[in-house]
């Protein structure tokens, strides 16, 4: 009965495989409330992260999702957020001039009259680190414990 839990940039999945019913069961029963606790606290943890959130919360926290769904021997619970850019949110990333692209406008005229070289030497940040704010790796690593132990409890006095 292998069971893995896996953690990328934009969601966080445990799945119990060649479950029998009664397991599967009460794993899902029980996982469900973890899931439900998690995919609150990932939303609370990216409120946190902004000063103002207003009326409109934009489209990253609009898309946290989860959910819990049952297979055939399988229980998968999961938490992540949909937003194309949610990655960035969670890991962080760093602004460099490799993002800067002579395809129009003015730097490819700087192109043209040989000026980019300099403007990309003397005045443009050549690598601004952007700080991570992760929202599901921290409530999944706080209920890590409790997902594990909803497993073992779920295979007990069958």
């Amino acid at each position: 009965m292998p069971f893995t839990m896996k953690v990328e940039a934009r969601s966080a999945f445990a799945q119990f495989d060649g479950l029998a019913d009664k397991v599967r069961q009460r794993f899902a029963g029980s996982i469900k409330r973890t899931e439900e606790a998690i995919l609150a606290e990932a939303r609370a943890n990216a409120v946190a992260h902004f000063h103002s959130v207003g009326a409109k919360p934009g489209v990253y926290l609009a898309s946290f999702s989860g959910g819990v769904k049952e297979t055939n021997g399988s229980v998968i619970g999961w938490v992540r957020n949909g937003a194309r850019l949610a990655h960035l949110m969670e890991d962080g990333f760093t602004i460099s001039d490799l993002m800067i692209q002579a395809k129009g406008g003015v730097m490819a005229w700087m192109e043209a009259n040989s000026v980019a070289a300099l403007y990309r030497r003397e005045i443009h940040r050549h690598a601004t680190p952007v700080q991570a704010f992760p929202a599901i790796r921290p409530a999944f690593e706080a209920h890590k414990a409790e997902i594990e132990a909803a497993a073992r409890a779920a295979v007990q006095n069958l």
